[in-house]
């Protein structure tokens, strides 16, 4: 079963195809002349939207975009966001470039319980670390085929693979790239990953893992 945690574009039937309902404001759409009486406003609109959603994302924060509301009102919203993944109880699917130290000292910060999702992770091997003292998962895609070495340093249980919003690659290649980075059998690494996809919803046991594959339209074509 190949299951892509992250993308931008319908998946073909191929393999899997995964319809997760997600709800949040990206990064990129704040604008420069951001104000936050402004985005209140709109983001009570928007709480009253969540019903069937599964997660909460994709939100976070990113200093290289240009055009974009700064940091600090990117913090603001973010918060938001872990406040409302509190109260709702879900978990969070983050966005964040270049931005690992402003994560870290949220998360300290929120003590947030459920798990995070750390959406094409492009930190170094010392903020891994410090980001494994909360409940994050790191997911990896088009960036193996130019450098796989944090993949290898990522504990298999806490790893997910994705397309995002390109379309060079599929999932199955990525599946293939990253077993191959791992020194695993394909089988054994879409076994690993099932897993870790549904602890990352926490619907670990049999029988709430069943009802919601089901209800999320996850769909096997025959190989």
């Amino acid at each position: 079963m190949f299951i892509d945690a992250h993308t931008h574009r319908p998946s073909d039937f191929t393999h899997i195809r995964v319809n997760v309902h997600t709800l949040a404001i990206h990064p990129w759409d704040l604008p420069a002349d951001f104000k936050r009486e402004v985005f209140l406003s709109e983001w009570e609109k928007l709480k009253k939207e969540t019903t069937g959603i599964v997660a909460i994302g994709e939100c976070g924060l990113d200093r290289v975009r240009e055009g974009i509301a700064g940091i600090a009102d990117q913090v603001f919203v973010l918060e938001q966001h872990f406040e409302l993944a509190r109260v709702l109880d879900l978990p969070i699917i983050l966005h964040t470039v270049r931005a690992y130290s402003d994560l870290l000292h949220i998360l300290k910060i929120q003590k947030f319980k459920n798990s995070i999702m750390l959406h094409a992770y492009g930190g170094n091997e010392q903020e891994m670390h410090e980001l494994l003292k909360y409940p994050v998962y790191f997911t990896f895609g088009k960036r193996l085929f130019n450098s796989d070495k944090m993949l290898t340093h990522i504990p298999k249980d806490k790893l997910l693979l994705e397309t995002g919003d390109q379309s060079e690659f599929s999932i199955e290649e990525i599946y293939i790239k990253a077993a191959e980075s791992l020194g695993m059998k394909v089988f054994d690494l879409e076994a690993q990953l099932e897993k870790n996809f549904l602890a990352f919803f926490g619907k670990q046991d049999d029988v709430s893992a069943a009802d919601f594959i089901k209800n999320l339209n996850l769909r096997k074509a025959s190989r």
